[in-house]
């Protein structure tokens, strides 16, 4: 099953600060772990580090939706935001 992948506006404004190199590693591990999702009944929380960036997502399996719901950027992204 494929899933659609939304971006709640706060993560979205996060992630537009980062640099190109790490959002890019951030959504090629986001689509490795949504190809390892197995279906189930219930909303799970999962997470996806890529160094100091932890992405956090939603899989809902009813509605084939992988939504992101939050980014820790840390030291990567204070820096982005200096």
């Amino acid at each position: 099953m494929s899933y659609r992948i939304q971006i709640q506006p706060e993560a979205g404004s996060l992630l537009r600060t980062l640099a190109p190199h790490v959002v890019l590693r951030l959504g090629q591990s986001l689509a490795e772990a949504a190809e390892a999702v197995t279906g189930g009944a219930h909303e799970e929380a999962h997470e996806v580090r890529v160094g100091d960036c932890v992405l956090q997502f939603v899989v809902d399996h009813a509605q084939g939706l992988l939504r992101v719901t939050g980014i820790d950027g840390g030291p990567v992204l204070a820096e982005a935001r200096a």
